[in-house]
């Protein structure tokens, strides 16, 4: 029977380009949106109809692309969609696809050219989904704009708006989704003409911008101080893990209010955690728009007291950010445990089956992705660098802090019988 890979994204209300559901701690795509089917042809419209309809309290629009063949360790493109269904019955096939505007990336990343002599700074993967299946989860070379006051960096998926921003008004001025600064000020100097994306010196340059302003710049006038009303809606639904266990909640924009506390439960049976979403994820200033996205996550988590992931930046360097990646899926899974299955508790603590699940990582269910992922880490250590790189690497998650000492017992756990560790 064919087999065929299959991908739900979501259209906001507000506008935009069409989006991938992607969990908010490890960007990957939420359970169910993702994956591969077999199934004939003629009966790929019922399979999408079965798929779409897991999300459809969200009230947004959606599609299901299909690609041929099992592209999960692959890149995926646009134009290489065998077929593509919207949730209103209207089927596309890979001839209409190419000719759909609605089908592929932004305009703007269409223009991208990777013979562009300034590569690879450039747009040339389409930037789908964040790069997330473009790269498999890896950095995108393409410039992504740093914040000069926090150094944390903009997803490219965002870069083909900012440019198109900057083409209408000439100038530009954004705040941080991270650190609430006004802190970038674009113009069309910082665009490059051939690729229609970010020149290679964007980052230099803003942070010369940012020195030279002594700081934050102004908000323009008539705007909020607070807010700058750059974002007058919430972009979509909101998707965070439950503090409790971990399973993902999704809430439609249409369930908040100004200055108001919403309440929902976790959808998981077994932990029936009532979660609380505060006021002030609103602008503090007029109260009328929301904070940026990752504040609005942070604030949820503090608000039912679960310490928010802890971040890193550009400027740390990859074994810091080895050591955040793992601690965080230890501290998660740590969470998650008590309301696995017993069958899944026994599995989780069978090294054995961990270790099969690692040559096949992306496509490991949620509930163990994680320790799969801790036990790779292990063994790659092992064969670089032997028992001490493990050594060093467990010593940098314990630097972390005192709140990972819990995930970092975890990791020794986990990486028992690797080499000459012993857990």
């Amino acid at each position: 029977m064919p087999l065929y890979t299959y991908l739900i994204q979501v259209h906001p209300r507000g506008g935009g380009n069409w989006a991938n559901l992607l969990e908010p701690r490890s960007g990957s795509p939420v359970d169910g949106t993702f994956g591969t089917v077999d199934v004939l042809v003629n009966g790929l419209s019922a399979v999408a109809a079965e798929k779409m309809n897991r999300f459809s309290d969200m009230g947004l629009k959606m599609r299901v692309a299909f690609w041929e063949g099992r592209k999960v360790n692959e890149r995926l493109y646009s134009n290489e969609v065998f077929r593509l269904i919207y949730d209103d019955g209207r089927v596309l096939d890979a001839a209409e696809v190419a000719q759909d505007d609605d089908a592929g990336t932004s305009r703007d990343s269409r223009k991208a050219r990777p013979g562009c002599p300034n590569a690879p700074h450039d747009g040339s993967c389409g930037h789908e989904g964040a790069c997330m299946f473009a790269h498999h989860g890896r950095d995108c070379d393409a410039v992504r704009p740093v914040c000069p006051a926090c150094f944390d960096e903009v997803f490219p998926s965002r870069v083909p708006d900012i440019v198109a921003q900057i083409r209408r008004a000439g100038e530009l001025v954004l705040r941080c989704s991270s650190c609430e600064q006004l802190s970038f000020r674009f113009d069309t100097d910082l665009i490059c003409d051939l690729c229609n994306w970010l020149a290679p010196d964007t980052n230099e340059e803003l942070e010369d911008r940012f020195a030279a302003n002594g700081g934050e710049f102004p908000a323009q006038p008539g705007s909020c101080p607070g807010c700058s009303n750059q974002l007058p809606q919430l972009p979509g639904p909101f998707t965070f893990g439950c503090p409790k266990c971990g399973q993902s909640v999704i809430l439609a924009k249409d369930a908040f209010r100004p200055g108001t506390t919403v309440k929902t439960m976790c959808p998981n049976r077994a932990c029936g955690l009532y979660i609380t979403i505060p006021p002030s994820i609103w602008c503090q200033v007029c109260g009328q728009n929301p904070r940026p996205w990752d504040v609005v996550t942070r604030l949820t988590l503090e608000a039912n007291d679960t310490r928010p992931p802890a971040r890193s930046n550009v400027r740390e360097d990859d074994s810091t950010r080895l050591a955040r990646r793992l601690a965080e899926a230890a501290d998660s899974g740590l969470r998650n445990f008590p309301y696995l299955s017993t069958e899944q508790q026994h599995l989780l603590l069978d090294r054995g089956h961990l270790d099969s699940l690692i040559p096949s990582l992306d496509q490991a269910d949620t509930w163990v992705r994680g320790a799969v992922e801790i036990r790779a880490a292990g063994h790659e250590l092992n064969r670089n660098g032997g028992m001490r790189a493990m050594q060093e690497a467990h010593q940098q998650v314990m630097e972390l802090g005192l709140n990972y000492r819990d995930a970092a017992r975890e990791i020794e756990r986990l990486w028992d019988g690797i080499g000459e560790w012993w857990g």
